[in-house]
């Protein structure tokens, strides 16, 4: 019986005699608006010879959260679980999907179902990512994906758990700040290596069996972004980039791509000709774009015929106006142009964030604005009526340029209040606050991380510097 299989980008599946855990479920398709696809290639009918007792979504990024695909799985009494936030949305996604049997596991509460053993760890003071746990008769499992989880908080679950047979983390980059720019500057926003230095320091201190590069395996085929399959991070180039800093200290690094698995009886089962979507990358995405020429067509003649409409403006307007003024002091007198492009008509919106004033105007303003925002008619319609505008910088079809850092660091100020509409810290309700507080008791030893950051933020350690350091555990 195979123990371990990969399935696709951040999708992993634990199998006992008794018993089967489903993990970050993305087989069919592509999210975020066409732009990422998996990456190699989900075999056709993978999803079809997966019958899960238990499905486990570690966030709601829609590359772990993925609505198409969940959907497929017709039995909504398939037990879901999934980790406790301040906000309720993915507890009420679940539910609008027709899903009858939720479980909500507290930062560090173990669950199990038959003989698969599930403790889920959050990190991230608003997007609460969660590392997990997963522990079974064959194997002991921490599969931290996107979580950035260091210091205390990850001293927590070595102490819990000990040594694990495998440790799967994330090695290239899921953000939007390559997609940045200031005018006249060659300033680069992301710097590959960091993802490599952090795999690294991440697995040195963790210590596995088995390090697995993972939650990374993505292609860009949309048109608008293709080229930035360059700057993809894939786990070919990480062992090679490892190997150059001295390799890992004790674990071996495997990689294992989508059809892969491990057995404890047999050991690793590597599928061989997965390699040669890394040795000839260019032309085997040229072919995946081919192959998928007939989704993409579809999407293009689609968003072709967009349109931007009152009601998204004011949607996006109310979305504003629940930022209490307080937490927009910083942005006082300052201003963004959005240019809505791709549709059946441009568009240029100037956006005074302080009084949450929306206006349209020509593109001469928009040419003399020191900050600019460029979005697709399709993203931005559907990433603000979903309340999911930050979210859709992941896309990476975005283009952000700004005159200076000045409205650089404005720009951050206002995605990052943005990002907290879309989680629901904001409006402030007494709810959420109470949930924050109760998480915190159990999530203590994230705060030391935070005032560790804070400490090197203050002299002068750049965000990338500070997330190695607290790695390494030399603070």
């Amino acid at each position: 019986m195979k123990n371990l299989i990969i399935h696709s980008h951040a999708c992993l599946e634990i199998r006992t005699n008794s018993a089967s855990l489903l993990v970050d479920p993305w087989l069919l398709g592509s999210c975020y608006w066409r732009s990422w696809w998996n990456y190699p290639p989900v075999k056709n009918g993978t999803i079809k010879n997966i019958f899960p007792s238990i499905i486990y979504i570690t966030h709601v990024h829609w590359d772990h959260w993925h609505g198409p695909t969940l959907k497929y799985f017709l039995d909504k009494n398939v037990q879901i679980v999934t980790h406790d936030e301040p906000n309720k949305r993915s507890y009420r996604d679940l539910k609008s999907f027709g899903f009858k049997n939720i479980k909500i596991l507290k930062h560090g509460e173990s669950w199990s179902f038959s003989d698969i053993t599930i403790t889920p760890y959050q990190f991230g003071l608003f997007l609460n990512d969660s590392a997990v746990v997963i522990e079974t008769p064959q194997l002991k499992l921490l599969d931290a994906n996107d979580c950035k989880i260091a210091g205390q908080s990850l001293e927590q679950i070595k102490n819990k758990h000990g040594l694990f047979d495998f440790a799967l983390r994330s090695h290239s980059s899921a953000n939007d700040r390559i997609c940045y720019s200031i005018e006249g500057s060659e300033t680069i926003f992301d710097n590959p290596l960091h993802y490599t230095k952090s795999f690294k320091l991440f697995m040195d201190n963790v210590k596995p069996r088995f390090a697995i590069p993972f939650a990374s395996n993505h292609c860009h085929l949309h048109k608008d972004v293709f080229h930035f399959n360059d700057y993809i991070n894939d786990p070919f180039k990480l062992r090679k980039e490892i190997n150059r800093l001295g390799g890992l200290v004790n674990s071996n690094m495997e990689i294992m791509l989508s059809g892969d698995s491990w057995s404890k009886a047999n050991g690793f089962d590597i599928n061989s000709d997965n390699i040669k979507y890394f040795k000839e990358k260019d032309k085997y995405l040229l072919e995946y774009q081919k192959s998928s020429s007939k989704l993409l067509d579809k999407y293009y003649e689609s968003e072709g015929k967009k349109r931007l409409g009152k009601r998204t403006i004011k949607v996006f307007k109310s979305q504003l106006d629940s930022i209490p003024k307080l937490f927009k002091l910083r942005l006082k007198n300052w201003k963004f142009v959005i240019n809505v492009t791709g549709g059946t008509k441009e568009y240029f919106l100037k956006v005074q964030a302080y009084n949450s004033e929306i206006i349209e105007v020509d593109q001469n303003l928009f040419k003399s604005s020191k900050a600019k925002v460029i979005i697709p008619v399709d993203v931005f319609n559907s990433a603000v009526n979903q309340n999911m505008f930050h979210h859709s910088g992941i896309s990476k079809r975005n283009r952000y340029i700004f005159s200076d850092r000045d409205n650089l660091k404005k720009w951050e100020i206002m995605n990052g209040l943005l990002e907290k509409v879309e989680l629901e810290v904001f409006p402030l309700k007494g709810d959420y606050m109470k949930n924050v507080m109760f998480g915190y008791f159990r999530r203590w030893r994230e705060v030391i991380v935070y005032f560790q950051a804070f400490w090197l933020a203050r002299k002068g350690m750049k965000m990338y510097d500070i997330q190695e350091k607290i790695l390494s555990k030399h603070v």
